[in-house]
């Protein structure tokens, strides 16, 4: 059975609505430069909860010092996609 690829647009959306939930707002009110502590006022307890959630969705386990060098939305998409091409790599070999 072949792994899901996702197009950096499905990653997106999936890490603004993750954001978006645990902050109490909406996706599109989440802009992919925003810093997640500073402007969402997201804190380490949330930042767990969407890193357990990013690995769920996207079968990968970032390690939590990896994880919290993301900042925002744009970085945590980078971040996955480097993730999920390590992955297809290793799977492939």
């Amino acid at each position: 059975m072949a792994d899901v690829t996702y197009t950096s647009d499905q990653i997106r959306v999936e890490i603004r609505r993750m954001i978006a939930n645990v902050t109490e707002r909406e996706p599109d009110e989440v802009p992919d430069t925003a810093h997640f502590m500073d402007e969402l006022g997201v804190d380490s307890l949330m930042a767990m909860e969407v890193m357990i959630a990013i690995d769920k969705k996207f079968k990968i386990d970032i390690p939590e010092e990896d994880f919290n060098k993301a900042t925002n939305v744009n970085e945590s998409v980078a971040m996955v996609e480097e993730w999920l091409a390590a992955k297809a790599v290793t799977v492939s070999a």
